[in-house]
């Protein structure tokens, strides 16, 4: 593990030393077939020197809701946002914790503003609230971000009594997409973080939400997540031009919610690891420029459109992915 961690570290330095002298598009996919390579930061930082990444277009006059938004990649992509004057509403669990959160930003950052809200999104009555307060307070929304989301190790459910990595990770955030889809500006972003954990597991909406005695959290966290990707690509196309969706990973970031559920994966890897702002960059990059002309339905990672299967039978059927479109629309009923 020490020869892998050194290994990746060296690579990195070596992105941004050496790879300026190749053709930019083939060091790209030589990182992206890698995955370590790709998926730390070295692959971060040697892609925004070989593209050359520019400074973001202002969000000045843009609002934008973000759920998960007072930790991690979500504070970071909250940030972010702020930095190009865009008003954010950012949510937690905790109304307290997310004003705390939103009070901290708007001092920490000279631009833009936050307010706090509240929501579980895998509770569809904490969900429905939330649409509710953002179509009381807001005359339209420019972007919605979702990203809340957790690896739990344990089985859980919700009120409903369905498995909660599946209601807060699909489930709930199908449900705000579509109800707050008419409260969008033309053209406006709906945007999902995802995981590149989702390589992992192919759509088997038969087999997407995992029982008490099957139940393993790494994996019910991977299929929620490709689940994410596959629903992203079926409505992408049917949804624009009224808005633009896409989803992302960040890579693999440093951050408390892998400390808490990977607490091993931090350990071999931490030298390596992202930040959480390098993490949340694509995910601004997405929410500013809608990714630019990328095909409706796009799987991001480093602010480029990437494969969404590598792994034998991972890769996913029209017929699959609408049949998750209709076992959600069923769900939220």
């Amino acid at each position: 593990m020490t020869n892998l961690v050194g290994g990746l570290s060296k690579l990195a330095a070596w992105g941004i030393n050496e790879c300026k002298a190749l053709a930019p598009q083939a060091t790209d996919a030589a990182l992206e077939m890698s995955i370590a390579g790709s998926f730390t930061k070295a692959g971060y930082l040697a892609r925004a020197e070989l593209f050359d990444w520019q400074p973001l277009p202002t969000m000045s006059g843009q609002t934008v809701l973000l759920t998960g938004g007072s930790t991690g990649i979500g504070r970071a992509t909250a940030a972010g946002l702020m930095a190009l004057d865009a008003t954010v509403i950012l949510t937690s669990r905790s109304l307290e914790r997310a004003n705390q959160t939103a009070s901290e930003l708007n001092d920490e950052v000279q631009a833009g503003s936050a307010v706090g809200a509240s929501v579980d999104t895998g509770d569809l009555a904490s969900v429905r609230e939330l649409i509710e307060t953002v179509r009381s307070t807001t005359t339209q929304l420019d972007v919605v971000i979702n990203n809340a989301g957790a690896l739990s190790a344990t089985y859980q459910t919700n009120k409903d009594g369905v498995e909660a990595t599946l209601a807060s990770h699909l489930i709930g955030p199908y449900l705000l997409s579509v109800e707050l889809k008419p409260h969008m500006v033309k053209g406006g972003r709906i945007l999902w973080m995802s995981s590149g954990g989702m390589y992992t597991q192919g759509l088997d909406v038969d087999a997407l939400e995992m029982s008490a005695s099957t139940y393993k959290g790494a994996v019910a966290y991977a299929k929620a997540k490709r689940g994410q990707v596959e629903l992203v690509t079926q409505l992408a196309q049917r949804w624009e031009p009224d808005v633009v969706m896409h989803a992302m990973h960040p890579g693999w970031v440093e951050t408390p919610g892998v400390d808490a559920a990977l607490p091993g994966f931090g350990k071999v890897l931490g030298p390596t690891l992202r930040t959480p702002e390098q993490g949340a960059d694509t995910m601004v990059w997405l929410a500013a420029t809608g990714g630019n002309s990328a095909k409706p339905g796009s799987f991001f990672l480093d602010r480029r459109p990437r494969k969404t299967s590598y792994l034998p039978g991972t890769a996913t059927t029209p017929a699959e992915r609408q049949r998750l479109v209709d076992r959600l629309d069923a769900a939220i009923e």
